[in-house]
């Protein structure tokens, strides 16, 4: 089907002349429309695209894979998932080993620094020892005429007051004395030096302390030296 359409009417520029005015009507300017396709269009039409043709090729000439090519990928995945979870542990164990040389290191470094001075104090037990039995032998019945035995009382209270301050200055670095009267001997607190029958006494308790016990930190610095009470029956 074939239709005429005006296109329009152009006007051209009158010309003016001694016999009369005049006009110059343009043709008639006619435009076809056709529902067929012309070659125009059809080369218009986007053609193949070359890569959708190559990969169409490439899946065409893939070969299939076979049944035993699938359990040889899974073989291998599953053998990579194991060597993963084996270095996986031991990557926590190598963590949780240099945490654990961590916390050793930063304890040792606690450790001296608190047992710096334990030679030292062990040193200093002796000059408490010798004060302590000092004060021990002084009969308490001189000690109770003040004014006849004037300098004994100040000579028994300045070496009091002397052990009584050293043992301050050792409890301030961490040293602390027990006495263990009384008490059930503990061979890991005490050093029995004798044994004895002692009649209104417990068996195996300890009735006599040579010299007091000391320990720094919660560590046993020095057993305390006891008498213990012999068991009648031996046992």
């Amino acid at each position: 089907m074939i239709r005429s359409v005006f296109a329009g009417v152009c006007r051209t520029p009158f010309v003016t002349t001694s016999r009369a005015t005049t006009y110059k009507v343009p043709a008639l300017v006619h435009r076809f429309y056709s529902d067929q396709a012309t070659p125009e269009a059809e080369l218009a039409q986007p053609a193949p695209s070359a890569k959708s043709a190559e990969a169409k090729q490439d899946a065409e000439a893939a070969p299939a894979i076979s049944a035993q090519d699938v359990e040889k990928l899974k073989k291998t995945i599953t053998e990579k998932d194991a060597k993963l979870r084996e270095l996986k542990d031991a990557y926590l164990r190598s963590l949780a080993d240099a945490e654990n040389i961590r916390m050793r290191a930063k304890t040792e470094v606690e450790n001296t620094k608190a047992f710096a001075i334990q030679k030292f104090a062990k040193d200093l037990l002796d000059t408490v020892d010798i004060l302590e039995l000092a004060i021990k032998h002084v009969p308490q019945e001189h000690l109770a005429d003040k004014v006849a035995n004037k300098s004994l009382v100040d000579l028994y209270e300045g070496v009091d007051m002397t052990k009584s301050n050293l043992l301050r200055t050792l409890e301030r670095h961490g040293v602390e004395s027990f006495d263990p009267m009384d008490q059930p001997y503990d061979p890991n607190t005490s050093h029995a030096l004798y044994q004895a029958p002692m009649p209104g006494k417990t068996p195996g308790h300890v009735f006599a302390v040579e010299k007091r016990g000391y320990s720094i930190k919660g560590r046993m610095l020095r057993p305390a030296q006891v008498g213990v009470v012999l068991d009648p029956s031996g046992n």
